[in-house]
């Protein structure tokens, strides 16, 4: 192949079909010799046909008389078989009827045979102007395939096409124009494509649109066009210009494809991107754009801006009680309510789960966020009718505001969530502003939340034992396990100053688990003193609700095997608020463990007879409130004696905790109760401290 992508004549491949081996061989050296042509040979007929079925030759030289068949006769046998190549006949007497009849089978030449270095010019000559021949009907053939796929092209393609001339006037339009926009071929042509003009763009636009195709001839782009029917459409639309030789343009053709579908699409994944599918409110994704632009305008201009992070409270239960699909109506019951509170130019955004979002772009004081904050409250908590009955729920709203509180969207949005948690700290159904010291709060947390990890790994964890003393033997036989943390730089911490941190960070599961381990180590070290003590240990609500507790506890009570019954869960009423049915489940596979429950702090939550009857409880603790003073505080008096018998008639015992004084420890004597714990008896004590209590008892 040259370089310019034509065949040489080392590339023309030649059948040379002769029955007289030697002169074949001769031609074929000369012929390869003189021009470089490769020669391949066949004997007869027969032979020649087999290779023309099995390789492509340029070209076939075929001697006329061969035997069995002629070279007359493989000319016909070539066209029925419809083997396409061109055949120059040999022949050593020629006659005009051989020649009349050959070229009317089929062969591009005839040659007699000659001797001598004019017969191979002869042939040499024939060779090339045969080839020359095919060449040009191969171009023409392209030429004309071009052609007619152009034309189909234009009449099939589903994109409009749009010819004009130089003057841009239409001269044709492909069926596809018609469907795209609404005109037939008739109605196009002789006008402009000014036809198909939506108005939607300026003089300016089209102006840069023709400087473009007079520089490159060349312009593409999106274009807003109208259709017949008088709707707009977007199309995106490439425009060639075509020149003559002397440089004018003599056409302009116009490719254009309709990308409604592709606009709507777009819109359509924008939307899902940006917005919440539950509610339809814009989501964390619109609030980052959004909010930024709030805080370029803000800094541009001066002004203040607010964020408001809004937590539902006790969300939790609509889900658990009336199901996720109730739930998700609530949810955008919600939305709803809280748009209806703010202003035309704020947004509410839901971020997650029960959690929104509202953005005030422009305040013009601190007082018109808590304004808008109390009408969302005020919203939220009016009453939801589910099932035909009333219910209700409040909301928790913590404000940051620009510049005071923040100059990022992350660092407002992450303070509006600090003041939001406040607010649920302070009693809920409230907003407040954040004020830097929750930031030094928070920091507090977050370090204390790093050190009580360090401090689980580091085993500086320890049980403290408060002694609990059965009054009827007058005997300790009960001991409360209170854990305590001895802080390497800090001594010794107590519970109320890690355990809320622990709850809120997670940590509470494996303090838990450190807790269960370390009860069930020490009953079994005290076994070899006394095999009848019981340690009661404390179980948060989020423990409760954890599906590893009862695994924990029975991995820990396995190794160490303690006495049955030796072990006393000890839950506050707040538990009940996870839905009796889901802690009677866990209450009663414990149970078979041989574990006992008390509910602590008895009368300062989630307090229901019901529960007391249906649940697997088996005793209960007054809270220290109750106790302090009962003996001198009438009311307090009431209703420890209340409590006391009706736990009695439920067969369940009672703990007094908190006693500090004889005279509470005599009035609870005199009401018949079963246990009693607090400082008059025993502080909480290290376990060596505790075991030397109870041996001197025995």
């Amino acid at each position: 192949m040259s370089e310019s992508g034509s065949l040489t004549r080392s590339d023309i491949h030649i059948l040379y079909i002769e029955d007289d081996e030697g002169l074949a061989r001769l031609l074929q050296k000369q012929l390869h010799r003189r021009s470089g042509y490769h020669v391949d040979v066949a004997e007869d007929a027969e032979q020649g046909l087999r290779k023309l079925q099995q390789q492509h030759y340029d070209m076939t030289i075929v001697d006329y008389n061969l035997p069995v068949l002629s070279g007359l006769q493989l000319l016909h046998i070539l066209r029925d078989n419809g083997i396409d190549v061109p055949v120059i006949i040999l022949t050593g007497v020629g006659t005009e009827e051989i020649a009349a009849e050959v070229m009317r089978a089929g062969a591009v030449d005839y040659l007699v045979k000659d001797v001598g270095e004019a017969h191979v010019d002869k042939i040499c000559a024939a060779i090339q102007r045969v080839w020359v021949d095919q060449q040009k009907k191969i171009q023409q053939k392209m030429v004309f395939a071009k052609r007619r796929l152009a034309e189909k092209v234009f009449d099939v393609t589903e994109e409009g096409i749009i010819v004009t001339d130089g003057s841009n006037i239409i001269e044709a339009v492909n069926p596809a124009f018609t469907t795209i926009t609404g005109y037939s071929y008739e109605e196009a042509i002789g006008k402009t494509p000014s036809l198909l003009k939506s108005g939607q763009h300026d003089d300016q636009f089209f102006k840069r649109m023709w400087k473009a195709i007079e520089k490159n001839d060349f312009w593409e782009g999106e274009i807003w066009n109208k259709r017949k029917s008088g709707e707009e459409y977007p199309e995106w639309l490439a425009i060639n210009a075509i020149r003559e030789k002397d440089g004018q343009v003599s056409q302009y053709i116009g490719v254009f494809t309709d990308i409604s579908k592709r606009k709507e699409d777009e819109k359509k994944i924008w939307h899902q991107a940006n917005f919440d599918p539950l509610t339809d409110l814009p989501n964390r994704s619109l609030l980052v754009d959004r909010a930024a632009e709030a805080l370029r305008r803000a800094r541009r201009e001066h002004t203040e801006m607010a964020m408001m992070f809004i937590d539902l409270d006790r969300f939790k239960y609509i889900n658990d009680h009336y199901g996720h699909a109730v739930g998700d109506e609530f949810l955008i019951e919600v939305g709803k309510r809280i748009s209806s509170a703010l202003r035309e130019s704020d947004t509410v955004i839901r971020l997650s789960g029960d959690e929104f979002i509202v953005l005030m772009p422009l305040i013009q004081h601190v007082t018109d966020a808590g304004r808008v904050a109390e009408k969302i409250t005020s919203a939220i908590s009016a009453a939801y009718i589910i099932n035909d009955s009333k219910t209700y729920v409040s909301a928790s709203v913590g404000i940051a505001v620009y510049p005071g509180d923040g100059d990022s969207v992350e660092t407002l949005l992450s303070h509006a969530d600090m003041a939001m948690y406040k607010a649920k700290e302070n009693g809920r159904n409230q907003h407040l502003f954040f004020d830097h010291k929750m930031n030094e709060e928070a920091e507090q947390k977050a370090s204390i939340e790093h050190e009580l990890m360090l401090a689980i790994k580091d085993d500086q964890l320890v049980l403290y034992f408060q002694p609990v003393t059965n009054l009827k033997c007058h005997r300790i036989t009960h001991a409360e396990a209170l854990i305590r943390w001895n802080h390497p730089e800090k001594g010794l911490i107590m519970p109320n100053d890690f355990i809320p941190i622990a709850e809120e960070s997670g940590l509470i599961i494996q303090l838990g688990e450190w807790v269960i381990d370390a009860v069930c180590n020490q009953l079994k070290l005290w076994q070899r003193v006394t095999d009848d003590l019981k340690i009661c240990l404390n179980v948060s609500p989020i423990q409760m609700m954890h599906a590893n507790l009862d695994k924990q506890l029975q991995a820990s009570m396995t190794r160490c095997a303690p006495p049955n019954g030796s072990i006393i869960i000890e839950i506050t009423e707040n538990v009940m608020i996870e839905g009796p049915e889901k802690i009677k489940e866990k209450l009663d596979a414990m149970k078979e463990m041989g574990l006992s429950f008390l509910i602590d702090d008895f009368g300062t939550g989630f307090s229901s007879m019901r529960y007391l009857k249906k649940l697997p409880f088996d005793g209960l603790k007054i809270d220290r409130g109750f106790v302090a003073n009962v003996d001198a505080d009438n009311e307090k008096a009431v209703l420890v004696q209340a409590m006391i018998e009706m736990a009695h008639r439920l067969n369940l015992k009672v703990v007094a905790e908190g006693v500090e004084r004889e005279e509470e420890l005599a009035y609870l004597r005199s009401l018949d109760c079963d246990y009693v714990q607090g400082y008059l008896l025993g502080r909480p004590m290290p376990a060596e401290q505790f075991l030397a209590l109870l041996t001197s008892q025995q």
